[in-house]
């Protein structure tokens, strides 16, 4: 198996651009809500971490953000 292979051929005919132009858009905005939501987890766990915030003012702050579903599937 090699490393170096031949790039995928590229559609250039201009044929579903628009949909490529749609999906590419979609998926930037994607990453760029993941990473407000990184963001706004780094800033809640460093108040917590740092003593600036209690467990019930951080599981509020998650509900808040909508976030909260994401941790407590971590938690017991």
């Amino acid at each position: 198996m090699s490393l170096h292979r031949q790039p995928a051929p590229v559609n250039s005919s201009g044929v579903g651009s628009h949909e490529l132009e749609f999906l590419t858009k979609a998926i930037n905005a994607a990453i760029s809500r993941s990473r407000l939501t990184t963001n706004s987890l780094e800033a809640i766990a460093a108040a917590l971490r740092h003593k600036q915030a209690t467990p019930a003012e951080v599981r509020a702050w998650l509900e808040d953000e909508g976030l909260w579903p994401l941790v407590s599937r971590h938690m017991r």
